[in-house]
């Protein structure tokens, strides 16, 4: 009986199909998706902060910036796509992260 990493090919007779190869794609695709809602959510984090009155602390003000440096205030309509695709590569840098780290302290 193959063991449930396998995949039965020829009635488990000296039968091993490997699934890494698989496994490492959809691992790839798990991240991806991933750091675009990641980024997805600094970008409205950042957008609901610009609509208080408020002075917020000094790691949420540093992210901010961050963000604010690659993707504009959204004040009138426009496609996201590239705010979005913007977003994603900012955060898989850990730039916001960094920056954050840098003027609070390490998070971890």
């Amino acid at each position: 009986m193959p063991s449930s990493s396998l995949t039965p090919s020829a009635a488990d007779q000296e039968d091993f199909v490997s699934m890494a190869m698989n496994t490492a794609i959809k691992n790839d695709q798990i991240l991806d998706n991933a750091y675009r809602v990641l980024g997805i959510e600094f970008m409205a984090a950042a957008q609901a902060l610009d609509f208080r009155d408020f002075n917020p602390g000094k790691g949420v003000s540093t992210a901010k910036k961050v963000v604010r440096k690659y993707v504009d205030f959204l004040d009138e309509d426009r496609p996201l796509y590239p705010d979005h695709t913007k977003m994603k590569e900012l955060v898989k840098s850990c730039e916001i992260l960094e920056k954050v780290e840098k003027s609070v302290g390490s998070l971890g």
